[in-house]
């Protein structure tokens, strides 16, 4: 696809295509492929309007997850944007057909009830706050906008492990009730992986992240401050976890006495913790 962009469709979703299919249910799974690629989509192009661009698609059943250039995580209210506009879109066009068909100009065929119950499972379902669905994309960007992105990240993490565990039970309960199908299990299993995923990727993110924030803070005019009471013992490799990344950082630090030894900015942090290639290093070796 254009600009390096490529598509992958998942092996859950072509099992469940096959097997929908010879269930008699092509249409059905058609149907569902379609939304959950317009919904990508329309990720795709808020996302391209934020300044970022996709390398990867891969769909799943239930919508998709992309792979962006960039650390769209540090920026949490464009990944609010970005994440709202996919359930948006879906809800969107049930309100279109809803009133076309109110209204008389279009009438409720078999077709058009199919492509709203979708366009509303898909949506409501990518609503629930775990990652990566598109809920748990908004809970993390709430998160890391209140308590910075490691804190922000591993709550979020915590709720999807949570939920996708709780999912598990409830999906093995269904089966043995007759009150639910295998589907539900492979995706509590699936968000459970990547919220593993996500877990694992932190230290990169943080550090791939953190290696242009000084560039972009010197180009501020105004900051908003965040600041921070830390111990002077703490190693910089630990206190670079706590910065918050929509506002200035300040860090008031501590001796072993608990009294107030300085103030550390974190462009001194940050100039810091490259320069000396040594983590280990104390904040109070800093002031």
């Amino acid at each position: 696809m254009s600009q390096g962009l490529s598509l992958r469709v998942n092996p859950l979703f072509l099992l469940i295509f096959i097997v929908f299919s010879l269930a008699g249910m092509f249409q059905e799974v058609l149907i569902a492929f379609i939304i959950v690629l317009l919904h990508e989509f329309v990720h795709l192009l808020v996302a391209g309007k934020a300044g970022y661009r996709v390398n990867q698609i891969e769909l799943f059943p239930f919508g998709g997850v992309a792979e962006y250039r960039g650390l769209m995580e540090m920026e949490p209210w464009q990944e609010v944007k970005v994440a709202l506009a996919g359930p948006l879109f879906n809800f969107t066009l049930v309100a279109i057909f809803y009133m076309l068909i109110f209204s008389g100009i279009y009438p409720e065929t078999e077709l058009i009830s199919l492509v709203m119950k979708y366009n509303l499972l898909i949506g409501g379902f990518n609503l629930i706050p775990a990652l990566p669905l598109d809920g748990g994309r908004v809970l993390r960007a709430l998160l890391v906008s209140k308590w910075g992105f490691q804190k922000g990240t591993l709550v979020s993490v915590r709720i999807a492990k949570m939920m996708s565990l709780s999912g598990g039970i409830a999906g093995v309960i269904g089966l043995l009730l007759n009150l639910s199908n295998i589907w539900f299990l492979f995706i509590s299993f699936f968000v459970y992986g990547a919220a593993v995923k996500e877990e694992k990727q932190i230290l990169y993110r943080l550090l791939s992240y953190l290696t242009h924030r000084e560039e972009v803070v010197k180009a501020l005019k105004i900051k908003l401050v965040f600041a921070q009471v830390v111990q002077g013992e703490l190693p910089l490799k630990e206190v670079i976890y706590d910065i918050n990344p929509v506002k200035f950082n300040l860090f008031y630090v501590l001796d072993v006495d608990s009294n107030l030894a300085g103030v550390v900015t974190e462009l001194r942090l940050l100039s810091s913790f490259f320069e000396m290639k040594d983590g280990d290093v104390k904040v109070i070796d800093l002031i």
